[in-house]
């Protein structure tokens, strides 16, 4: 090695070499300690473009304080050998130890490594997840197993932040390569292709979900010694093939010995669909220690968890006077670590804690037999960690309270000493017929029950039950009043008189084109407006909203992209920080979710509006959107009908919603009726004339649906939302010539913002005959939240791909996805209605 030392480093070994740079073991002479240094590749990229990259890295990763996380001790610059430029460092904690890809290539790890590896792994990345990072490139050789048993993940050069203003979005098919990595790995943008996500490959995105596949892939090859889906010898695209529609093997066929527990945390991870994976990697998490904890394992390599406290079966009997003063010494401990200096004993607001569930009943593994008295800590740890979503909600560790008896902690007294507000408590059963929960809410102040409920579960899969009864009380407790963000921190909606011009008249224009124009002229103006306010009045709250309103009309209406999406979600955030309360803000933030594939999240994002805003008919009006979008069509029918009641005004736009659900229901009567009642009152509004025009098709009048739709392409060029309908009718007179002309760069990047007009354009290509692009643009209309299962499984323009083996595969996944969804519909709307 020419050069041996880089500022007080010096190296004295290469390790190895990826797509971003080459690394080193080094010895830091200043502190005496050996480190990792990695020389950032040049490559084509420009000096400050390098920069840019290495001091990007070095931020996402440094700001990650975890155990479980790689350390990053500096960066720096340094002229390279020929002395007439600069390289780029990064220098990185050493990690003595073994990497996963080694481990995996000696066959299948013990349940205690996969369980233990599995739970650290999930907590760095639950870790990152919550600072809006996510990893992008997780793989076996990214995350080491030091002696000691501790899991370390590294290289987050991959990782992207979700900060609207600092996203990247990938173009959909990224250009891959070939890496030299033994065993044919290969690698791409948007990481290494064996370890991406089905909806990579569509998207081009990475997400949580993503992060989640990859972990679930690790975890998989830890159990079996295999990867699910990838071979060494397999070309690229049978890779891509075999993750986005191959089943994986079922574990228990090649290991018969694992849990079924563990397969069914491992399988849902590997879900096609990323809303069918688990909702955050701390489900993951828990969902791991729950099997730990059954099997009563011990807590090898799990640093911060401590199994030795954990109660044994003897010490679920009473405790003697001893253990009482125990108990409570454990409990005023605990107490005076949460009191905050200078702080009263008066309960926190909005503070919980979630005691372990009683067990009453025989809860036994089905290999032994043996009680598993553990259970209800673990269900308390999972229910904790979901709660710990709600941003106004202080949730105390559940985890604290292990080295008490659960038969000595009464509710009550243990909120007082723990100075919390809401005390959340309960017992399990379990019996030949399934799984019984009671719950309570206790307010501790006033010592009183706010909310319960009992839970039957049908199964005995512990996981599947924990997953069930943990969505309940969440979904219960979600929209609980008193659980709510306080608004009184909100700053005052006042203004300037000039400023308050100029938003009172960006409203008009947006709602002009929102309820009768559609010309883009009045977004742009609105657009023009909004960004004049926020910039004069940086605080006012209601201005971002607009705003970001305003950027997510582009993307709706086919008049922009990706980027639109991006600045939508930055104005959102802006005044939801603003204005935790807003209304607006959290309404139209739901088709940010939807963007992202959170569907859970959209929905409860509802729930809690229709519980909280009742009154707004547009609440009622995005509720019926997202319903019909599910194939939710008599529930939809229902919001829309509660919206126009409210809000009459706004009926024309109403009854083109409402004619879209007859449409899917082929009820086709209907939906022209509506579509008459919207234009006799609003004969220019461009979604009602598009919504005609595909009526006209639909009738079989191609013709006039032509002349329907080009006559409002030329009141309105712009507007690409209803060019994949104009070549659908033009590919099914045969003109397949004039039809592809519709299909332009500006109508390919509209429909990948969204998911109605990508199912649009999936459409045409398959009335077209190009399988290939029907099924990513289906894909692509899936993942960006489309999931109308009873229309799309019954629309005739599919008829061609009935048989196809992918198109069924994806029916298939979209069937369960329909499932679930009704179950959690019908649970959100009860609890709404009651």
């Amino acid at each position: 090695m020419a050069r041996r030392i880089i500022e007080h480093y010096e190296f004295v070994r290469k390790i190895g070499a990826g797509g971003s740079g080459v690394v080193y073991l080094a010895n830091d002479t200043l502190l005496q300690r050996p480190v990792v240094m990695k020389l950032l590749k040049r490559g084509a990229l420009t000096l400050e473009q390098m920069r840019t990259t290495q001091l990007r890295e070095a931020r996402l990763a440094s700001a990650i304080d975890h155990p479980n996380v790689c350390a990053i001790y500096d960066v720096g610059e340094t002229p390279n050998e020929s002395g007439d430029a600069e390289e780029a460092y990064i220098v990185m904690q050493y990690i003595p130890g073994k990497s996963l890809d080694k481990l995996i290539q000696a066959g299948p790890s013990s349940l205690q490594l996969v369980l233990s590896g599995g739970i650290q792994i999930a907590d760095g990345l639950s870790a990152a997840h919550q600072l809006g990072i996510f990893h992008r490139d997780l793989k076996p050789a990214n995350v080491m197993l030091t002696e000691g048993g501790l899991i370390k993940i590294l290289d987050f050069g991959l990782a992207r932040r979700l900060n609207a203003d600092e996203a990247e979005f990938d173009p959909a098919r990224p250009t891959n390569k070939r890496s030299a990595a033994q065993g044919g790995t290969y690698t791409a943008r948007g990481g290494t292709i064996a370890y991406m996500a089905p909806e990579q490959f569509v998207t081009g995105q990475s997400s949580v979900q993503s992060d989640i596949f990859a972990l679930g892939l690790i975890l998989y090859e830890l159990a079996t010694g295999r990867h699910p889906f990838h071979r060494p010898d397999a070309q690229e695209f049978q890779s891509i093939r075999a993750i986005q529609f191959a089943d994986p093997t079922p574990i228990r066929e090649i290991v018969p010995s694992l849990p079924v527990e563990l397969e069914s945390v491992i399988l849902r991870c590997l879900e096609k669909q990323p809303s069918a994976r688990f909702a955050s990697a701390a489900d993951v998490r828990e969902g791991l220690k729950t099997i730990m904890m059954k099997m009563q394992l011990d807590s090898v390599g799990m640093p911060g968890d401590s199994l030795a406290l954990l109660p044994s079966q003897s010490r679920l009997a009473l405790q003697t006077p001893e253990e009482e003063k125990r108990t409570t010494g454990i409990l005023s401990m605990l107490a005076e670590r949460f009191r905050e200096p200078g702080a009263t004993t008066a309960a926190k607001q909005n503070s919980i804690v979630v005691l372990p569930f009683v067990n009453l009943g025989n809860l036994s593994t089905s290999e032994t037999g043996a009680t598993a008295p553990l259970y209800g800590y673990a269900l308390a740890d999972a229910i904790g960690a979901r709660l710990a979503r709600m941003p106004s909600l202080v949730v105390r560790p559940s985890s604290t309270l292990m080295a008490v008896s659960t038969q000595q902690l009464d509710p009550l007294s243990v909120g007082k000493k723990l100075l919390v507000q809401y005390v959340l408590a309960g017992n399990f059963m379990s019996s030949d017929k399934g799984f019984d929960l009671n719950w309570q809410l206790l307010d501790v102040p006033g010592q009183s029950v706010r909310a319960g409920g009992s839970i039957n579960v049908e199964s005995f899969d512990l996981i599947s039950v924990q997953s069930e009864i943990t969505n309940e009380v969440f979904s219960t407790l979600h929209g609980f009043g008193d659980l709510k963000t306080s608004s009184d921190n909100a700053r005052d909606a006042s203004l300037t008189q000039i400023l308050s011009e100029d938003y009172l008249q960006a409203r008009a224009v947006l709602s002009s084109f929102i309820s009768r124009t559609g010309s883009r002229d009045d977004l742009d103006r609105a657009r023009d407006l909004f960004t004049s306010v926020v910039k004069q009045d940086t605080d006012y709250a209601p201005g971002w909203s607009g705003l970001g309103i305003t950027h997510l009309q582009y993307a709706r209406h086919g008049l922009g992209g990706q980027m639109h999406v991006l600045e939508a979600r930055r104005a959102f955030d802006k005044a939801l920080a603003l204005d935790p309360s807003s209304v607006e803000a959290n309404l139209y933030r739901v088709y940010m979710l939807l963007s992202r594939g959170e569907k859970e999240s959209a929905r409860h994002g509802i729930e809690n509006l229709l519980q909280t805003a009742g009154n707004d008919w547009n609440v009622h009006l995005v509720a019926g959107q997202t319903l019909r979008i599910d194939g939710m069509y008599e529930e939809a029918l229902e919001q829309f009908n509660i919206s126009l009641r409210m809000n009459p005004s706004n009926a024309a736009m109403i009854y083109n919603h409402r004619a879209r659900v007859y449409q899917y229901q082929n009820q086709l009567e209907l939906a022209g009726e509506e579509i008459d009642k919207g234009l006799t009152l609003e004969p220019r509004q461009p979604l009602l004339r598009i919504s005609q025009g595909y009526q006209q098709m639909r009738l079989g009048d191609l013709n006039k649906a032509i002349e329907t739709l080009e006559a409002v392409v030329s009141d309105e060029s712009s507007l690409r939302i209803v060019f994949p309908t104009i070549a659908l009718c033009y590919v099914q007179l045969g003109d397949r010539k004039k039809a592809a002309s519709f299909i332009l760069e500006e109508t390919l990047s509209a429909a990948e913002a969204d998911s109605e007009m990508a199912y649009r354009l999936a459409t045409y290509f398959a009335l077209e005959g190009d399988e290939s692009e029907a099924l990513h643009w289906l894909r692509r209309a899936i993942y960006l939240g489309n999931e109308n299962y009873p229309w799309f499984s019954k629309n005739p323009a599919w008829r061609k791909l009935q048989g196809h083996g992918d198109f069924e595969r994806i029916l298939e996944d979209l069937k369960k996805s329909y499932s679930r969804n009704k179950k959690n519909w019908k649970r959100l709307l009860a609890q709404v209605r009651d």
